[in-house]
């Protein structure tokens, strides 16, 4: 039950947050002192709301990440690198 919550509530931040095409330039731009969120540390975050990270690419000045939960469900989600913050998050 605690996998099918956490999912729908990550599912639920994603699916509130805009679409990439209308925000990405703003949530994914680079920031004025070249800092940003490691990879690692997104990765970080998704396991420890019970996601297995299977690829974590670059894209655009995101993080495009694929996961799957311990259920099996498998999901696709958008962070800002210098933020870290989720943009985007949908089922695959």
């Amino acid at each position: 039950m605690r996998t099918i919550i956490m999912t729908s509530a990550l599912l639920a931040i994603g699916l509130a947050a805009p679409a990439m095409a209308d925000d990405s330039d703003n949530r994914c731009a680079s920031s004025a002192d070249g800092r940003i969120v490691a990879a690692s540390e997104v990765s970080k975050g998704l396991e420890g709301l019970g996601y297995r990270v299977d690829r974590i690419e670059t894209e655009h000045g995101c993080y495009e990440v694929r996961a799957v939960n311990d259920s099996g469900f498998p999901i696709e989600a958008v962070y800002a690198r210098v933020t870290g913050e989720l943009v985007q998050a949908r089922l695959r």
